[in-house]
């Protein structure tokens, strides 16, 4: 170990080079976003400062986060505005937290982060003293914060922790970041962040201004090392009981981490370990969704690939299996749709994601139903509704289907509704060929009113996909964030309002529909309340219905709304239903005809997925010998909707 004679030598040696100036953490960092000392000459902005280590990154993390060491002033300035820390690049061997060093080095901004890189020729790392200790500070706004952003920034480097005063939420539970290619956590400031386009119409100044506060009050939880399988490697007795989770929502109790900032966000690295009182559910689970009593009540769930044709069941048309991988995986993933069927006692439900291997004795919607039926009494068991003998609908994997309650409804009538296909000139790497599921309607008698209600069920074209106007008139860039093929939902939101404004009586438009509220397949079912006039929604170019043209070669600029009620909305304004990459939002409805307002009891989102972890569902593949419980929690990642109805 250098002695404090050698320290003394070197340093004065340092300090009187011209090329280098003793100075304080605090004015490393300065009062603003960058270092006031950061430079393009390496000369004039090398440094000496002094602090107390409070965590090690002791080996790269990504292609943003480098070895080295967290590094804190031991008094500070009293200066809010100023961060009393600065991370250190520099190789961690023989360095322990609690260590107090002397640093000699160049200040850099490095991917938003202000850094000391330590000069590798002369020995810029000496030890002084050992367990120094350093209290984390809360973390909390004050009044010159313009935004959260702007909290976190002052506090860059230091150690913290997260209590009820810091006003965090979880925005997203521990999952896969898609930015990182790793399992970490989201938190929100104020409230959890709900998609641009939930309550704002694309491409409006509203929804820009949602978007940029969503980055502005985000705080990604991380680790020093990343996860293994079904680890959280801060809390680990994570999922070890049922009552060990984290749910969207949950404010925090004593989260303590030091503040970084790579890949464009603010980063808590987590320094102690927390535990089941750190997490505070501000929307407990609940074992039923909470409803007022009703005549009927029906519901539409995306049960997550429910595939039998690996497991002695009938092959579906694609002959591929995008459901469970093995027997265990399939007995717990249909154990858990089960539960949660179940549990949500509805009388119709309509199916999305189910395999599309017809209607025979090894089909998934048999064995689904048989399931059901052994776990409830006559009085509640369940029929389902057939097309045809025994043949799949259409060519595709999986399909929608329904299932129902002879003792409460009779089902008169069952069609599919053709939906819009785009065969359009191939582009670049899209071949101009695009598809969306065909609406499965039924029409059923309430058998006690002797009402009848037609209930279409859907499933739009997905948000991942490409179709035309995404590479030829969007250029792959999604300016307006609905997602790719927006065009062709708007056409099969047009298509669907038309055919159903033919049948007579009641009728609910239910199932995914791949479109958050204010978007624009959402504002030709519904209105177009609140939305500019100059606002133009646009239907797909070369669609058919069937070989009948739809649209033409330039597409469809569409005007009518159909004035569906979205009930969850209408109920529950605030609701969600779905969670994607820190943002929650609605993309599965149950959108009522205008006959039906005076029948509305009540409409929720039965938040049994979407606000827990992805690491919870049945699936092994990322998770290795984790355990999994059976109970109704992720047994799907969209939530189910329910509407209860009296005639």
């Amino acid at each position: 170990m250098t002695s404090t004679f050698c320290v003394i030598t070197l340093l004065c040696s340092l300090m009187a080079s011209d090329t280098l100036q003793k100075t304080t953490i605090m004015a490393v960092q300065g009062q603003g976003i960058a270092s006031p000392l950061a430079s393009p000459s390496a000369v004039s902005s090398k440094v000496i400062v002094q602090g107390i280590i409070t965590a090690i990154q002791q080996r790269p993390l990504g292609k943003q986060i480098s070895t080295g060491l967290y590094l804190q002033d031991k008094q500070g300035d009293g200066n809010p505005l100023t961060s009393d820390a600065v991370f250190v690049v520099t190789q961690t061997s023989g360095l322990n937290i609690g260590d107090s060093v002397t640093v000699s080095g160049v200040v850099t901004e490095q991917n938003g982060l202000t850094q000391i890189t330590a000069d590798s020729i002369i020995d810029t790392l000496t030890k002084n003293q050992h367990n120094a200790h350093i209290r984390p500070v809360i973390l909390k706004t004050i009044a010159s914060d313009d935004d959260f952003a702007v909290t976190l920034e002052r506090h860059e480097g230091m150690l913290v922790t997260v209590t009820p005063t810091s006003k965090l939420h979880v925005a997203r539970s521990f999952s896969y970041d898609r930015l990182t290619r790793r399992n970490n956590m989201a938190l929100s400031h104020g409230q959890i962040s709900y998609h641009p386009n939930q309550y704002h119409w694309p491409s409006s100044q509203a929804s820009n201004i949602q978007r940029q506060s969503n980055l502005d009050n985000l705080l990604i939880v991380d680790s020093f090392t990343q996860a293994k399988g079904g680890d959280v490697p801060w809390y680990s007795d994570f999922a070890k009981r049922p009552n060990n989770h984290i749910r969207i929502g949950d404010s925090i109790d004593g989260l303590t981490g030091v503040i970084g900032f790579s890949n464009g966000q603010y980063r808590l690295t987590v320094t102690q370990p927390a535990g089941i009182d750190t997490f505070i559910h501000q929307s407990p689970r609940t074992t039923q969704p909470q409803l007022a009593t009703s005549d009927i009540r029906v519901a539409t769930f995306n049960v997550l690939n429910y595939f039998n044709s690996s497991f002695g069941g009938t092959s579906n048309p694609s002959g591929q299996n995008r459901g469970a991988k093995s027997p265990a995986e399939f007995e717990m993933q249909a154990t858990k749709i089960v539960n949660a069927i179940v549990a949500l006692d509805a009388d119709i439900i309509g199916l999305m994601e189910i395999e599309n291997n017809g209607y025979g004795q090894q089909s998934a919607l048999q064995d689904l139903v048989t399931r059901l039926n052994a776990t409830l009494p006559p009085s509640k068991h369940y029929n389902f509704g057939r097309l045809n003998e025994h043949n799949p609908l259409g060519n595709d994997a999986i399909t929608n289907q329904v299932i129902y309650r002879p003792s409460i409804a009779t089902l008169l009538t069952m069609i599919t509704i053709p939906m819009p296909q785009q065969h359009a000139p191939k582009i670049d790497k899209e071949s101009g060929d695009n598809y969306m599921r065909d609406a499965l309607t039924p029409t059923f008698k309430i058998n006690d009113s002797g009402a009848q209600l037609t209930v279409s069920i859907n499933h739009f074209k997905s948000k991942g996909s490409t179709c035309w106007e995404d590479v030829a008139l969007q250029h792959y860039q999604d300016d307006d964030r609905q997602g790719s093929c927006e065009h062709l939902r708007v056409s099969g939101a047009f298509h669907l309002g038309q055919q159903l404004s033919k049948i007579d009586g009641h009728k609910l438009i239910i199932g995914d529909l791949n479109s958050y509220a204010k978007e624009d397949p959402l504002l030709v079912l519904t209105h177009r309340h609140n939305v500019d006039s100059k606002y133009t929604i646009e239907a797909a170019r070369d669609t058919y219905i069937n070989k009948t043209p739809l649209h033409g070669k330039l597409g469809a600029t569409i005007h009518q709304s159909f004035g569906y009620i979205n009930t969850v909305a209408q109920q529950h304004p605030r609701a969600f239903g779905y969670s994607y990459q820190n943002v929650v939002g609605t993309l599965d409805y149950i959108l009522a005809s205008p006959s039906l307002k005076p029948h509305i009891v009540d409409a929720i989102e039965w938040n049994i997925n979407s606000p827990e972890s992805p690491l919870l569902e049945y699936s092994t593949k990322y998770t290795a010998d984790m355990k999994k419980f059976n109970d109704p929690y992720r047994s799907s990642d969209h939530d189910p909707v329910i509407i209860a109805l009296r005639f």
